[in-house]
């Protein structure tokens, strides 16, 4: 009886000396082995907090939260730095791979991935996809270069100038549009965000420039109205079948292989073409994307993937969502990764000589040294 006592005393004493998730993960072996602690999922944002990124994660973490068995709280941890590269190898190289961390990406974190860039350390090789949105955008002219739409970009006359932040950024899916309309244009690069670029334009710096959905239907619409600015084109969709077609937020507004055919008599080919509608696809058509580490625990990712579905199909959800997610449907889990795999699949090294020289070529960027 000492002794069993004793034995007793001293387990229960190991016991406390224990860190909290493992006496959880002791009691409940199941849990442990399907990854999943049961009151706390961590999602990681790869920028400052405040930004689109940021926004749409917070977002999505309850909704998301609540489809999950048992409903585990989901924590947003920010770690900001080179442009969504420093969380993101942050995320793939110390959080722990057992299906309770979770990481958001966006656009400036797939073009470097896309580009090779030496200082990236993740692979979407290494990651399931599990909730991805879409987005848009608007490239629009000033009211001073006297045409009424893009089918009349061959008419202007004056130098166009355009205002934006990085070739090797969001940027760059408008700027490879230029080349695949053999727009005569100058970019001058390093202003802070899109915003400043569109004050750039209200004061007459540029002459050409785009803004993604929300911000053109809030700033930009009125000056259309007003007479101050002009709608060109749409960058456009990526379909299931890889076209390009207009975009379901601007369906009267031509995309730019509308504009293309009707200034140059021929659908557009080459590869400008296929690249821009690579990094279209990587850029706005897979705009923001929330992912578990692929080595997770199968059961730990079936339940996410699962719980991703049943967001989808959520009405009350899309009814709260429309204004964040600017009024696109969110992906399915089986398509998101059929449309992921696709993009892996045309991502070939011609495209990506292809940037790098036009970027060396254009932008005095050495893509290579990035």
């Amino acid at each position: 009886m000492y002794a069993l006592t004793y034995l007793l005393v001293f387990t229960l004493v190991l016991a406390g000396c224990q860190p909290i998730s493992m006496v959880i993960s002791n009691g409940n072996s199941k849990n442990d082995e399907e990854g999943f602690n049961n009151d706390l999922l961590t999602m990681v944002v790869p920028y400052n907090s405040g930004g689109g990124t940021d926004v749409f994660a917070r977002f999505i973490a309850n909704p998301l939260s609540g489809h999950i068995e048992n409903q585990p709280g989901i924590q947003i941890e920010n770690v900001p730095g080179g442009g969504s590269i420093t969380g993101t190898n942050e995320y793939v190289n110390s959080y722990e791979k057992d299906g309770t961390n979770l990481v958001a990406t966006s656009a400036s974190t797939h073009i470097p991935y896309l580009l090779n860039q030496s200082s990236v350390q993740y692979s979407f090789d290494e990651l399931t996809p599990l909730v991805g949105a879409p987005t848009g955008g608007v490239v629009y002219g000033s009211a001073d270069l006297d045409i009424e739409s893009g089918y009349e970009l061959d008419q202007v006359k004056e130098k166009l100038y355009y205002a934006g932040m990085s070739p090797t950024g969001l940027d760059l899916t408008t700027l490879i549009s230029f080349e695949v309309l053999d727009i005569d244009s100058k970019a001058v690069l390093g202003y802070e965000g899109r915003g400043p670029a569109r004050v750039a334009f209200e004061q007459g710096e540029s002459n050409i420039d785009f803004q993604t959905t929300t911000a053109y239907k809030q700033n930009i619409e009125p000056k259309v109205k007003d007479g101050k600015a002009i709608p060109l084109y749409s960058l456009g969709q990526i379909d299931e079948t890889g076209e390009v077609v207009r975009d379901p937020q601007f369906p009267e507004l031509p995309t730019i292989k509308e504009v293309y055919k009707d200034i140059h008599g021929a659908e557009p080919e080459g590869q400008a073409w296929e690249t821009y509608k690579h990094f279209l696809n990587a850029t706005y058509t897979l705009q923001k994307i929330i992912w578990v580490h692929k080595s997770a625990p199968e059961s730990a990712k079936e339940k996410l993937k699962k719980a991703a579905n049943r967001l989808v199909e959520d009405e009350d959800f899309k009814k709260e969502s429309s204004s964040i997610l600017e009024n696109y449907d969110i992906y399915t889990q089986d398509d998101l990764e059929k449309r992921i795999e696709n993009l892996e699949e045309n991502t070939n090294q011609k495209t990506i000589e292809w940037v790098y020289q036009f970027l060396l070529d254009e932008h005095g960027v050495d893509g290579r040294k990035l």
